[in-house]
C-alpha cells in the first residue's frame, strides 16, 4: 500500500518525534513542532488511518501513538534522509581508526567500540568465515629441543602460532621448509589446505613430512574453530541506559540476544536481506529473541572473503545516522584491512 502525500508527511513526523523522545506522539505535538501546514484535528485524523492500517500502534497507557514495524519500514524505504555526517563526527572517528590500529583482532575490537561510543547502540562485528580465509606465510622458527614454532600469517592479517615436533634442523633448513610451505599453502583457502598439503607430501623428502603433516592439521584446526570466536559485541551498557529497557521484559530479550550470540550470527548470516547496509526492523526477523529490536549491518571486505558490521538497538533507532555510521566504518575497515596486507 502507499501512502498520500499527507499521510506520509504525517507519519515521517510521528516516526522522527518517537525517534528522538522515545515517547508516544500526539498530534498536537505534531503540530506545534512540524511546519505540515494542516490543523491538530486533521493531523488526528491522518493518524487514525495510519493506525486503522498498520502503519501506527496506539500503546494502551497512552493517548499519543508509536510507529508500527510497518511504519518504520515504510519510512526507512521511503521517507528516511541519510544524514551526512558532520565534520567533526567525521575527524572523531578518523582519529581513532588512526591511533588505535593494532592487530586484527585488535582492530575489530575497537571498531565496535566506535560504532556503540558513537551511537548509544550495541556494536558488533563478525569477521570472515575461516574457510574463506587464505594465508599470505608460513614461517617455522626455532623453539626448544625438538621442537619448533609454526607462525601462519593470513591474507587479512591475524597471526596463528604453534608448537610443532621438529627434527634437528639448521636456520638454513627452516628456512627451505618456510619457503616450501609458503610456496605451496600461500593464498590457498583454508578449506582447501589439506588436499594441497597431500599432494606436497608426495612430492617431499620424508625428513620433513612430519612438520608438513603437523602444518596441515593445524590448518585445518582453524577452520573448525567455533564460528562464535568471530563475533565481538560490545556496548550493552550504552544500550541499556535506552529508555525502552526501563521494562525488565526487554531487558530479558536484549540479553538474551547478547548472550546467545548464534542469534546475532544467524540473523546475519541465514536470513536474507537486500541492500546495503541491511535494516532489519523488529519482528521481520525470524528470530523471536530480537523481535523487540532492530539491526542495521553491512559488508566489510578483508582480503577475499567478507565480515559483517553492524548495529542493535531499539526499534526506534536511529536508522538515518546509524547507515551513515555503518557506511563510514564499513569503508574505513576495509581500508585498514587492505593495508594490514599489503595491498
Amino acid at each position: 500500500m502507499t501512502l498520500d502525500d499527507r499521510k506520509a508527511r504525517v507519519l515521517r513526523a510521528v516516526v522522527e518525534e518517537h525517534i528522538e523522545t522515545g515517547l508516544p506522539v500526539g498530534s498536537r505535538v505534531i503540530a506545534k513542532r512540524y511546519p505540515l501546514g494542516v490543523s491538530p484535528a486533521t493531523i488526528r485524523n491522518e493518524m487514525a488511518e495510519l493506525e486503522e492500517t498498520g502503519y501506527l500502534d496506539k500503546p494502551h497507557t497512552s493517548s499519543g501513538r508509536v510507529p508500527s514495524d510497518r511504519g518504520y519500514r515504510f519510512y526507512v524505504d521511503q521517507l528516511m534522509p541519510i544524514p551526512r555526517l558532520s565534520d567533526e563526527e567525521l575527524s572523531a572517528l578518523e582519529s581513532l581508526f588512526r591511533s588505535r590500529a593494532k592487530d586484527v583482532v585488535s582492530l575489530l575490537k575497537e571498531t565496535v567500540r566506535i560504532l556503540s561510543d558513537s551511537t548509544n547502540y550495541l556494536g558488533f562485528v563478525l569477521g570472515p568465515e575461516s574457510g574463506e580465509v587464505s594465508f599470505s606465510s608460513i614461517h617455522l622458527l626455532p623453539a626448544s629441543g625438538t621442537k619448533a614454532l609454526l607462525v601462519i600469517i593470513t591474507d587479512v592479517g591475524y597471526v596463528e602460532t604453534c608448537l610443532v615436533d621438529a627434527p634437528n634442523m639448521t636456520l638454513g633448513e627452516m628456512r627451505y621448509v618456510s619457503d616450501m610451505l609458503t610456496g605451496n599453502l600461500a593464498y590457498v583457502r583454508l578449506d582447501e589446505v589439506a588436499d594441497r598439503a597431500e599432494a606436497l607430501l608426495r612430492e617431499e623428502a620424508s625428513r620433513y613430512s612430519r612438520i608438513i603433516d603437523q602444518a596441515a592439521a593445524f590448518l585445518r584446526s582453524l577452520v573448525s574453530e567455533p564460528d562464535e570466536d568471530r563475533l565481538f559485541v560490545g556496548g550493552t551498557a550504552n544500550l541499556l541506559g535506552q529508555p525502552e529497557f526501563r521494562d525488565v521484559a526487554r531487558v530479558k530479550d536484549l540479553l538474551s540476544a547478547i548472550e546467545d550470540e548464534g542469534v546475532i550470527q544467524y540473523v546475519l548470516t541465514r536470513e536474507e536481506r537486500r541492500g546495503d547496509p541491511v535494516i532489519s526492523i523488529g519482528s521481520e526477523s525470524s528470530m523471536g529473541a530480537v523481535s523487540n529490536l532492530s539491526m542495521v549491518y553491512g559488508k566489510f571486505t578483508a582480503g577475499n572473503s567478507e565480515g559483517r558490521i553492524g548495529l542493535l538497538g531499539p526499534r526506534r533507532m536511529d536508522y538515518g545516522r546509524s547507515v551513515a555510521i555503518i557506511r563510514f566504518c564499513e569503508r574505513r575497515l576495509s581500508e585498514s584491512l587492505s593495508k594490514a596486507r599489503g595491498t
